[in-house]
């Protein structure tokens, strides 16, 4: 029977790991809404179009296309320009997973079809899942996790941490809790035991 999970947590919880696992031991099918949000910033799209006229032309950099740095430095600023922002991006991340999760049922011999994003209950992307699994990881952990990968500082991280839901919000709506404080191998033990 074919299965649809969501997976979900905060930066630096490991979730691009557990896809891994899922792909390479149990053939899953993965889309990565992150991946597929940015193809809203594309020149040339309606969506594109809308962000530059609502911001302005100052969020493009000299070669027209939108500066993530300064879109971001506005949005973290004003909650009601993030939530214009995110009024573009869910509906079509959400579009998306459910074009792909059509092509999947009627295409795919995977039994297994895996929607990563660390915004699953805020784009309703839950809502399209079977199970959905938090990938919950000890903040210190996550913290050197990021130092060592993005080069970020420790109070950097800790703000982008601090800004993420919660461990007991995930805790409380995830169908599955994956820890994730260990080795790999303890994580490839922690998701055979879902199957």
């Amino acid at each position: 029977m074919k299965k649809i999970i969501g997976i979900t947590g905060g930066v630096g919880s490991g979730k691009s790991t557990v896809l891994s696992i899922l792909k390479e031991d149990y053939s899953a099918d993965i889309f990565i809404a992150d991946e597929v949000g940015h193809e809203v910033f594309h020149p040339g799209t309606d969506s594109f179009d809308r962000i530059v006229s609502h911001f302005g032309f100052s969020v493009l950099d000299s070669s027209g296309e939108i500066s993530h740095e300064v879109l971001s430095g506005i949005i973290f600023q004003e909650e009601s320009e993030k939530a214009f922002l995110n009024s573009i991006v869910h509906p079509y991340v959400i579009g998306r997973a459910r074009e792909e999760i059509e092509l999947w049922r009627r295409n795919s011999e995977s039994p297994l079809f895996v929607l990563e994003t660390a915004l699953l209950f805020e784009t309703g992307c839950d809502s399209l899942c079977d199970e959905v699994w938090g990938v919950l990881t000890d903040a210190g952990v996550r913290v050197r996790r990021l130092m060592e990968t993005r080069g970020y500082s420790e109070e950097k991280c800790r703000s982008i941490i601090a800004g993420q839901m919660s461990d007991q919000f995930l805790m409380d709506h995830c169908d599955r809790v994956v820890r994730n404080d260990g080795s790999e191998e303890e994580l490839k033990r922690i998701v055979s035991s879902f199957f």
